[in-house]
C-alpha cells in the first residue's frame, strides 16, 4: 500500500483577531492590552457582541511599538 503524505495548504491570514488572542500575541494580559487599544488608539471593530482587531491594524501597531521600544 502506498502512503500518501498529506501536504497542509498555506493557510490565509486572519482578517480579523479577537482581543483575547491579540493580547496574548503581543505578550500582554488581557487588561494591559485593553488599556493599550484606548492609549494607542487601536481601531477594533466590533461584530455582534465580539470585539476585533483587523490583522493589518494589529500588525502597523506591533510594527510602531517595536520601533518606539528600539530609539
Amino acid at each position: 500500500m502506498l502512503s500518501q503524505s498529506t501536504v497542509a495548504a498555506p493557510q490565509k491570514p486572519k482578517m480579523f483577531i479577537d482581543i483575547p488572542t491579540a493580547a496574548g500575541m503581543a505578550g500582554f494580559s488581557l487588561r494591559h492590552f485593553r488599556r493599550l487599544i484606548e492609549e494607542d488608539q487601536i481601531p477594533i471593530v466590533q461584530i455582534n457582541r465580539k470585539f476585533f482587531i483587523l490583522s493589518r491594524d494589529f500588525n502597523s501597531w506591533e510594527a510602531t511599538r517595536k520601533g518606539k521600544m528600539a530609539a
